[in-house]
């Protein structure tokens, strides 16, 4: 006889439920999307990611595409490699899902955090397949480096992902000397093709510099309620990461180099968005991102009655910040 609430906690942890966040998302993304602008700075070495979508409508669909896309990457990514303790756990993307679509800060506009959360899910795919290799890791090592790198034209805050992914690789035991040179050529490589063909102008070049993380960003409705959902969400995730570093200690040596990745990426996170106050808004869909995946680790490894439990005072939870964030906006 199945366990008292399993059907529940079931539920949460299939493509049902998966799919039933994603309209969640849709639905209050439209809702949303007429009464929150967000003020963006986009600052690259040549460019501004803020003024690639001028439209409202169409930054919020792209938006959308993107928080879904990185939702189903999220699921496949943990199919391929088990980062999560079953390969068949659904509940942390629904979660990510969710926490983007109930902040409508960062749902209703596409903008550079929702492009280096996608950015950094992708690039994972790349960096885990590398675990170990001992010949042809350079070329995921090269790759990797050389997205960042040409997203760098267009947000300063990919340069900060560099040292981290370095660090990633790392952790994949393929920093060698030949994964070096593959870190360096991939960090020029974007540099030299745009501006060896003429795609891109010397003279339009500017260099980031430590002053624009601390100059002063324009205010925004509702800016207070946005910085109560930041401060929460950093905090769960420090709690949730503490609570499952000690089973997470007893994964396998490969699952815990993949485990370790994450919590320096949250670390990283919550780090940056204390750094770069002004600018927190972008670092929150990597945020959310992180507080799921300790989210599923979480799941997996509690029993039923508490985890049903839980993840339905999350839902309503998620449901209230929402409401309030429409109501005092």
């Amino acid at each position: 006889m199945a366990k008292k609430g399993s059907y529940i906690v079931d539920y949460f942890n299939n493509r049902g439920f998966f799919g039933l966040a994603i309209m969640l998302l849709i639905i209050f993304s439209v809702i949303a999307s007429g009464n929150f602008v967000v003020p963006q700075r986009g600052y690259g070495t040549f460019h501004n990611l803020a003024t690639w979508i001028s439209s409202s409508d169409t930054s919020c669909f792209v938006a959308v595409v993107c928080n879904v896309v990185t939702g189903v990457l999220l699921v496949t990514l943990n199919i391929m490699f088990r980062y999560i303790k079953t390969y068949n756990c659904f509940v942390f993307a629904a979660v990510f899902v969710l926490l983007q679509g109930m902040n409508p800060f960062i749902s209703t506009r596409f903008y550079s955090g929702s492009a280096m959360c996608l950015i950094v899910v992708m690039s994972l795919f790349f960096m885990f397949e590398q675990y170990g290799k001992r010949a042809g890791a350079s070329q995921g090592i090269f790759l990797v480096m050389a997205l960042l790198s040409f997203f760098t034209l267009y947000h300063y805050v990919f340069f900060l992902l560099m040292p981290l992914f370095v660090l990633g690789f790392a952790y994949m035991r393929v920093l060698d000397v030949r994964g070096a040179f593959a870190v360096f050529f991939g960090i020029v490589t974007p540099y030299w093709i745009a501006l060896g063909t003429g795609l891109e102008s010397y003279t339009a070049f500017q260099a980031p510099h430590v002053s624009q993380v601390w100059e002063s960003a324009p205010q925004f409705a509702a800016k207070g309620w946005a910085i109560t959902i930041a401060i929460t969400t950093v905090a769960l995730t420090v709690l949730l990461t503490v609570s499952n570093l000690k089973t997470m200690l007893n994964y396998s040596v490969h699952v815990r180099a993949y485990n370790n990745f994450f919590v320096a990426l949250s670390v990283f996170v919550v780090l940056m968005m204390a750094i770069d106050y002004n600018d927190f808004i972008i670092y929150m869909p990597l945020l959310n991102m992180c507080f799921a995946i300790q989210y599923g680790h979480w799941y997996v490894i509690t029993p039923h009655e508490t985890r049903q439990s839980v993840t339905l005072w999350l839902l309503v939870a998620m449901l209230t910040a929402f409401i309030i964030a429409m109501i005092i906006a």
